[in-house]
């Protein structure tokens, strides 16, 4: 029930979400079986079934939607834009579909219009009523492998008069470019950071006055080296040391980075991820035309 209450709680917007537009479209409930919440309306549908086990399957959160190029045909880069008659029909004909599926078992459907792409969140409890009239929780009754690609498939036909076709089943496609973005943001974490190069070290000091002159001349008439002659040698010594090590250090610096760049090549990505706020002012009325009114309880 935690798990539900949490799903609830992000479909409604109650708690922060990251990928979502804080200042986009609110949640537009399109279906509840009861109360004002999708995780009250599940608690409903929950009451008096029965369950095997601690373990049996509660609710199912289904995610419907379709590709960008349905809902901003030529404008696929441009996340977070939509044709509201798009979305109208599209959200219309999913939750005939949803009702269709289950109709004892829906508990709620809520629309998403704050994200890249409009999406639909339902929550979905598998209850099956027996012979003798008993409901009872059986997940896998309504959601085993070759049900859920039945779904799949029935859900692309009733999407067909939209112009909507299903996904190529057993499809080994992956979304590269999410990957890559992801990527890029964990080696960002992880990638040391930016090397500080160490000083140069300080020259010697000039001496000065009558003796260091007196000195430096009777040193040159013996050709010896004073004090002052072999600190410089040493500064030397010690420069050169220090320029290989800020080159090496350099070296290291621009390889890290230069491995973090290639793996932020987003160029594609750079235009999606434009913000969300883009919203057509059709869409005032969008929540009006959808929601519908208040279900009465089911017994």
């Amino acid at each position: 029930m935690a798990a539900i209450a949490a799903s609830s709680a992000h479909t409604m917007r109650e708690k922060p979400t990251p990928n979502a537009a804080p200042d986009g479209p609110a949640p537009v409930v399109m279906h509840l079986a009861d109360g004002n919440t999708p995780y009250q309306a599940a608690r409903l549908l929950l009451e008096g079934a029965e369950r095997r086990n601690r373990d049996t399957v509660l609710c199912r959160e289904i995610v419907l939607s379709a590709s960008p190029s349905y809902f901003r045909p030529g404008r696929e880069s441009l996340g977070g834009v939509f044709e509201s008659d798009k979305v109208k029909a599209w959200a219309s004909a999913s939750l005939a579909w949803a009702k269709r599926m289950w109709p004892d078992q829906l508990a709620s459907a809520v629309l998403h219009l704050d994200e890249q792409t409009p999406h639909l969140h339902l929550l979905v409890i598998p209850r099956v009523k027996s012979a003798a009239g008993v409901w009872k929780l059986n997940s896998k009754a309504l959601f085993g492998r070759e049900r859920l690609r039945e779904l799949q498939t029935g859900y692309g036909e009733a999407m067909a008069p939209l112009g909507i076709r299903r996904g190529e089943p057993g499809s080994q496609a992956t979304h590269s470019e999410v990957r890559q973005f992801y990527g890029a943001l964990q080696a960002a974490k992880t990638l040391p950071e930016r090397v500080k190069l160490p000083r140069a070290p300080k020259p010697p000091t000039q001496p000065s006055g009558i003796a260091a002159e007196a000195t430096q001349a009777l040193a040159s008439i013996l050709g010896i080296d004073t004090a002052h002659q072999r600190e410089i040698k040493g500064h030397v010594e010690a420069m050169q040391k220090w320029r290989e090590t800020i080159a090496e250090l350099r070296r290291k610096d621009a390889e890290d980075w230069q491995q973090l760049r290639a793996r932020s090549v987003l160029g594609p990505l750079a235009i999606k991820r434009r913000p969300l706020t883009e919203m057509p002012a059709a869409l005032s009325g969008l929540e009006i035309a959808l929601k519908p009114s208040k279900p009465s309880r089911r017994p």
